[in-house]
């Protein structure tokens, strides 16, 4: 078996690869942490369930457990799909560097791996994080963001849309469907 630092257990190439990858970039401790034991004590089977496949962004936005790894919720998994659809956003809307983008989060919480390192208090501050992490992502693109200090409910960030003017090309009813489709709905509401 490889060492932890190696990024692999030498058995699975796509798992081995995904993990080293996954220690050059994650710069979160505790998922960091939680990704060295796993390799270290030769857990394949909850590598899989953190590496088997990709998170994808449907309907009902992005969900997943919070954890570790490709297939959860945490700060890797957010900035990449935030830098994703910042790059959808500015295809889509010339304008997006003038008006912004606004930037909401709710109140739930998901217990997962981590439950055993974080208080379930700790894991609401993870949504919190998760929207300042979305927030700075945008910023690091030129694009500037309108994030609400606090929980908050979709309807206010339809407001805050309005107010950017955004409801000039989008009328309420085509605003919340927008939402709808690219809202983190455990997580984030753009």
């Amino acid at each position: 078996m490889a060492a932890a630092e190696d990024g692999g257990l030498g058995e699975n190439t796509r798992l081995d690869q995904e993990t080293a990858q996954w220690l050059r970039w994650d710069k979160n401790f505790l998922t960091l942490e939680v990704v060295k034991r796993l390799i270290a004590e030769g857990n394949k089977e909850e590598l899989e369930k953190c590496f088997g496949a990709r998170l994808e962004f449907g309907t009902a936005g992005l969900r997943a457990a919070m954890g570790p790894g490709i297939s959860r919720m945490n700060d890797l998994t957010i900035i990449q799909t935030t830098q994703g659809f910042c790059r959808y956003l500015e295809k889509q809307f010339s304008d997006l560097k003038q008006k912004g983008i606004v930037i909401s989060f709710d109140a739930r919480a998901h217990p997962s791996i981590l439950i055993t390192q974080l208080s379930f208090s700790s894991l609401a501050l993870c949504i919190r994080r998760f929207a300042r992490l979305a927030a700075t992502t945008f910023i690091s693109q030129g694009i500037p963001v309108y994030l609400f200090s606090d929980i908050t409910p979709t309807p206010f960030v339809v407001e805050a849309l309005k107010a950017l003017e955004w409801s000039r090309r989008w009328n309420e009813k085509a605003l919340r469907k927008l939402l709808t489709f690219l809202i983190w709905k455990c997580i984030l509401e753009f």
